[in-house]
């Protein structure tokens, strides 16, 4: 069953819509018109797919900083300032967007894997 933005629960711990961290990042990026006019339930996106989805800037170059705090990523795209542990996105920017994504594929923690098609 699809979660629907806007969604209200009541419970011991919560009063009003739900968000998780990646969640509430699609939620600020359909707020902000990110996604144009595909219909988007932000509430269905996981952290893999907030950094999946294919709106970043794959030709950003970055500013020296990011280079010599993360040569690596750097030159995959993103930077990382700072961290004891290094954090990788495989398939960064590599599913385009499209109405209605996420609503009817399934994924489960921890790895999130996405069925063919999805």
């Amino acid at each position: 069953m699809t979660e629907v933005d806007g969604w209200k629960y009541k419970g011991m711990f919560h009063d009003g819509e739900a968000y998780v961290c990646s969640s509430f990042v699609a939620a600020v990026w359909k707020a902000a018109g990110i996604f144009g006019d595909n219909y988007i339930n932000a509430v269905e996106f996981s952290p893999k797919d907030v950094y999946q989805i294919d709106i970043f800037n794959k030709t950003w170059q970055p500013p020296q900083v990011c280079v010599d705090a993360d040569p690596e990523g750097a030159t995959q795209g993103y930077c990382q300032l700072m961290g004891k542990y290094r954090l990788n996105f495989p398939g960064y920017s590599t599913i385009p967007l499209y109405a209605h994504m996420n609503d009817h594929c399934v994924s489960l923690a921890p790895d999130f894997i996405r069925p063919d098609g999805c």
